[in-house]
């Protein structure tokens, strides 16, 4: 019975092939076409490979590629044909490592230079045209008290004024800020605003009843 090799070598001399054509026509290296055709599986690679060899050569020289695949499912035989490794299987390709350069490390600096001072930039435009953020923990809006000795506390951005009922009080560095008041009748109406030092206020009430 005439193997695989022996059958895709005379087909192809048949219609006036050379190697190099098919090798450009299917895209299997000459020197792997030349293995298949003389069943030197040692040459060739594993045999999912060669069965993908065999229906592209097959089809290419217009074989019925089924029935070689079964001529060299029966030929071949792992135990007696140990495959060839081929040189992209046995030494792959290494991925290099990441590795710093000076033109990067000096690029890494100019870009975090660059952003720290976009950064200052919105900084300074939000301290220009934004309000003052301002958050009172004390007292509660609605709350009744028995004692009209009140505190009054709160926390603010930096440099910023503070008037409780239109008087100013004491802010310390980060923003906090506490004042005890003393409430006057049962309905107290207390006003606590927040002033920046380019004139932006936000400004919080708070009814506190005083139970008497």
């Amino acid at each position: 019975m005439r193997t695989v090799g022996q059958i895709l070598k005379e087909a192809r001399e048949q219609k006036v092939y050379t190697l190099e054509q098919v090798e450009k026509a299917i895209k299997i290296r000459k020197e792997l076409l030349v293995a298949l055709e003389s069943d030197n599986y040692k040459k060739l690679p594993p045999p999912t490979f060669v069965r993908g060899f065999i229906k592209n050569y097959a089809s290419f020289l217009g074989l019925d590629a089924g029935k070689l695949l079964a001529i060299f499912r029966r030929e071949f035989a792992e135990d007696r044909h140990k495959p060839y490794v081929m040189d992209a299987f046995s030494n792959p390709v290494e991925t290099p490592r990441f590795k710093l350069t000076p033109n990067q490390l000096i690029g890494g600096v100019v870009v975090l230079i660059v952003l720290s001072f976009f950064v200052y930039l919105w900084v300074q435009y939000r301290g220009l045209v934004g309000a003052p953020q301002l958050v009172i923990t004390s007292p509660q809006d609605q709350m009744t008290v028995s004692d009209p000795n009140l505190e009054v506390i709160g926390k603010t951005d930096t440099e910023v004024k503070v008037l409780v009922n239109s008087q100013e009080i004491q802010v310390d560095s980060e923003g906090n800020f506490k004042e005890q008041i003393t409430l006057p009748s049962q309905v107290n109406k207390i006003t606590i605003d927040a002033i920046s030092k380019f004139g932006q206020k936000t400004e919080i009430e708070r009814t506190v009843y005083l139970k008497r």
